[in-house]
């Protein structure tokens, strides 16, 4: 959603102020007393809130939410990048500043969030256009992917190692058996990280694994972390790619979105 901003405070609610620009991420609050919690951990909160699940939020003007789950935008930073920032762009922010990876490191990932970091770029694609997507320059050639593979053409884990092999594999697309056919491209000791959430199992050969590779996920972040994700793109220019609606055409976004036809995120103006 675009515009927004702060319209009214609930009491002993600080150090926030009305006509502030704010938004609330995946991550909707968290309940202050359980184990995780108490560690710092917010967004692993037993009781976690998600918004739009557990509390309104998503397809509205106006929403009232936990004062934690606000996170400030920054100046210069359109609400129409905001919004994707504090979804799928604080996701990849986060599970790569928390992945362990080193700017000596190669990894297929998000290329443009890790280009700019300093990261070499490999990137693994399976859709026709993929190419062009992964190679098409944005306002810097440091945003430009490096290596393209084709994996319906070549398997990855056989392209990735002729490539040197990945110290990370961020997986994005939703897809089990995409996720898996990445993790024999990893080096010994290689990350394969998962933020995509397939419903089909995963099947990783154990093997594989026992040369100190690991598979691990990544959840989203709290209101801080947006807020880091937000700074970082509006100090290096990293934006997402987006398409916007109008909000009463909320059901065709979803559809499309549903049918892979959105490149490549929905945003509701209202």
């Amino acid at each position: 959603m675009t515009r927004l901003s702060l319209h009214a405070l609930g009491p002993n609610v600080t150090p926030w102020k009305v006509g502030q620009r704010v938004g609330v991420g995946w991550h909707g609050g968290h309940d202050f007393v359980c184990e995780q919690f108490r560690r710092g951990l917010f967004i692993n909160c037993v009781n976690a809130k998600i918004t739009g699940i557990s509390h309104d939020g998503g397809y509205a003007e106006y929403v009232v939410v936990p004062a934690e789950s606000v996170a400030r935008i920054p100046e210069g930073l359109a609400a129409i990048d905001a919004g994707p920032l504090m979804c799928a762009g604080v996701t990849t922010y986060n599970s790569l500043r928390n992945s362990g990876a080193r700017r000596r490191h190669s990894g297929s990932a998000r290329h443009r969030w890790a280009r700019t970091s300093g990261d070499p770029v490999r990137v693994a694609h399976g859709i026709s256009d993929g190419r062009d997507l992964a190679r098409r320059r944005q306002s810097a050639a440091r945003t430009r992917a490096h290596e393209y593979i084709d994996t319906q053409s070549v398997p990855a884990a056989e392209a990735l190692q002729k490539l040197g092999g990945a110290d990370l594999v961020l997986a994005t697309a939703p897809n089990s058996e995409a996720i898996a056919s990445t993790a024999g491209g990893l080096k010994p000791r290689g990350k394969l990280l998962i933020v995509a959430a397939p419903f089909e199992p995963l099947s990783v050969s154990a093997f594989g694994l026992l040369s100190g590779k690991s598979v691990a996920g990544w959840p989203s972040g709290s209101a801080i972390d947006s807020e880091d994700a937000m700074a970082f793109s509006a100090l290096t220019a990293v934006k997402p790619r987006v398409e916007t609606f109008k909000l009463e055409q909320a059901e065709l976004a979803l559809a499309k979105m549903l049918e892979n036809r959105v490149r490549f995120r929905a945003v509701l103006v209202p």
